[in-house]
């Protein structure tokens, strides 16, 4: 150990020999002088509703009836949830309610009115004398014309907001395509009491030309494939289903008790006006968290397992990012779990944005380090690769290896030379950070909801969180020490 120590402590004097530990001294002083005057972030709104009122009569009142925010929004927004929950009950169920069973009826429909047509364009042709008032026909054809927009819609409205169908966007594209040309000929304006201009129309709706990758002659044919083979239901899980009407009920039952200590909290003294603030805010947000964690979960679950390029090809899933639908669903789970608000909690750590509703120290701290940490990286990597390869240069690495010491106390002695260096310059900054901040920003210690993996989450404390990143910094510094290093006694 002793032997140890006499190599440790003779080379960090190689260190405060060189050069360029005084070089990269001054430009980490630059790098946080430029930390602190670049820091720009966007104040983070942890309050999306805001509750105005001096008195407790006021803040009931704009409970119950405020224009932007009150009781009846935050109730459709659990009865909206529990809708989309139902929803995916009653089609797990009931097989006739799905949209493709729903699209083949109204394919059906408009088959069997372009059959109709046809019929009585040829009985027309045939009737002696001749019709001079074709209504029957003319009714015929805005009959079809209005089934194939209503074939459409129910597409439409299967592809937004929560997605109840996968099809991929080609497909989606292909079948408005040809619903829309086949609506284009039928809303034409024709001679409505023209027979020609009838015969004419149903030759058009009958033949299309191109979209040949499609089986069937007609457009009502190629429809009918897209629906039969293109488009797939989505069916979710009973255990998802079972577990959102759990968390559902949880939800429910915690806003009944704080309607009860709202309403309670007016002709009560020994409830102060911030604790009434509090509940009410806490109403509005569980609510929200609620159908947030519905949404996300029941959006998510038809892509469950395919990578999100694979997932983009689907039509309402453009540019999906599954992690954070799944940090979102992961975080909303734990509110609603221990009956919280997300109104309490700070977020993660962000370059860009404050963690709390504006800017505090530790956002310096963390935004600092990020580039003094590059800068302190950069040194402890040159400093690695050159106290072998310098050594080799100038020969005193010969001199140092016919000592008694074993080649892995030298190496472990210059590895842990630089990375106490780099320890002490990382530590440096942040306790300048921190000083720094807490004089420009103040201390925010907003406990802070983190998410790890998007699987589980748990409360830390800012500072504790700020701790971990250091350590972090650290093991990201050794590493690349280590790898210089090696690099370096392979080449040497």
């Amino acid at each position: 150990m002793s032997s140890m120590f006499r190599l440790l402590r003779g080379e960090m004097h190689k260190i405060l020999m060189r050069p360029i530990l005084y070089v990269i001294t001054g430009v980490l002083v630059l790098a946080l002088f430029f930390s602190v005057t670049l820091l720009s972030m966007t104040n983070r709104s942890t309050t999306e509703y805001t509750i105005a009122g001096d008195t407790k009569d006021v803040v009931m009142q704009n409970y119950l009836s405020a224009e932007s925010i009150n009781k009846t929004l935050a109730d459709k927004n659990m009865s909206d949830t529990l809708a989309k929950i139902e929803y995916y009950s009653t089609i797990n169920q009931d097989p006739a309610t799905t949209v493709t069973a729903q699209l083949k009826t109204l394919i059906k429909s408009a088959q069997d009115l372009l059959i109709s047509y046809k019929y009585q364009i040829q009985q027309e042709q045939i009737a002696e004398p001749k019709s001079t008032n074709l209504s029957n026909l003319d009714k015929v054809r805005n009959d079809l014309s209005t089934c194939l927009k209503d074939l459409q819609e129910v597409l439409d409205n299967a592809t937004k907001n929560n997605v109840i169908v996968l099809m991929e966007k080609t497909d989606f594209d292909t079948f408005t395509s040809l619903t829309s040309t086949a609506i284009i000929y039928l809303d034409a304006t024709i001679d409505v009491n023209n027979l020609n201009d009838h015969e004419i129309l149903v030759d058009k709706v009958s033949n299309v030309d191109g979209y040949t990758h499609i089986e069937g002659p007609t457009y009502l044919d190629k429809l009918t494939t897209i629906i039969n083979q293109r488009i797939t239901d989505v069916f979710i899980n009973e255990e998802l289903i079972t577990s959102l009407n759990t968390q559902f009920t949880t939800a429910s039952t915690y806003l009944s008790t704080l309607n009860t200590n709202i309403v309670k909290a007016v002709s009560d003294d020994t409830i102060t006006l911030t604790e009434m603030k509090s509940d009410v805010l806490a109403y509005f947000y569980t609510a929200k968290q609620m159908n947030d964690l519905a949404t996300a979960s029941l959006y998510i679950e038809p892509i469950k397992g395919l990578t999100d390029s694979r997932a983009t090809k689907y039509i309402g899933y453009n540019g999906i990012q599954v992690y954070t639908f799944n940090e979102e669903i992961t975080r909303n789970n734990y509110l609603i779990a221990n009956n919280l608000s997300g109104s309490d909690y700070a977020s993660v750590f962000s370059p860009t944005m404050s963690f709390s509703n504006q800017v505090s120290a530790f956002d310096l701290v963390y935004f600092g380090l990020e580039i003094c940490g590059f800068v302190i990286l950069i040194f402890c990597v040159i400093l690695a690769a050159g106290m072998i390869a310098g050594e080799h240069t100038n020969g005193t690495l010969k001199v140092l290896a016919v000592r008694p010491y074993s080649r892995s106390k030298i190496l472990s002695s210059k590895i842990l030379a630089t990375l106490l260096f780099g320890t002490i310059f990382v530590l440096f900054s942040a306790i300048v950070l921190l000083i720094v901040g807490i004089t420009m920003f103040g201390l925010d210690m907003t406990p802070i909801l983190a998410v790890f993996n998007a699987s589980s989450a748990f409360v830390i404390s800012p500072a504790l969180l700020i701790l971990i990143y250091i350590v972090m910094l650290l093991f990201k510094i050794l590493f690349y020490v280590l790898l210089a290093t090696m690099i370096s006694v392979v080449f040497r």
